[in-house]
């Protein structure tokens, strides 16, 4: 059983990266914005700012187990998601099509 104090620690650090993802929208929608206003003619520069950010919030994400989370559905990470997919393809397979591995065999 996880102790209240490593629950509560948990939380707080999956506050902070929530705060992260508003900060992120936030401050790249006014880079944004300011591109437009002032350099929209030239290259689009918030986007170096936007990928790095990003790359950083997606790993912060997976390691604290956000993205299990968020895509619990159509993550092929997991371990429940080998198992589904082993149990749909074995209902797919005809029953009558069977390998055999023999090595001994020779032909």
């Amino acid at each position: 059983m996880i102790k209240e104090e490593a629950i509560r620690k948990k939380v707080k650090a999956l506050r902070r990266f929530y705060m992260d993802v508003i900060n992120f929208v936030v401050v790249n929608f006014i880079l944004v914005l300011i591109w437009l206003t002032f350099d929209k003619t030239g290259v689009f520069w918030p986007k170096y700012v936007i990928v790095v950010w990003g790359l950083i919030l997606a790993i912060k994400a997976f390691r604290m187990g956000v993205v299990p989370l968020i895509f619990h559905r159509s993550s092929f990470l997991s371990q429940e998601w080998e198992e589904r997919k082993v149990r749909e393809l074995m209902r797919r397979r005809p029953p009558h099509h069977k390998v055999h591995m023999d090595k001994d065999k020779k032909e």
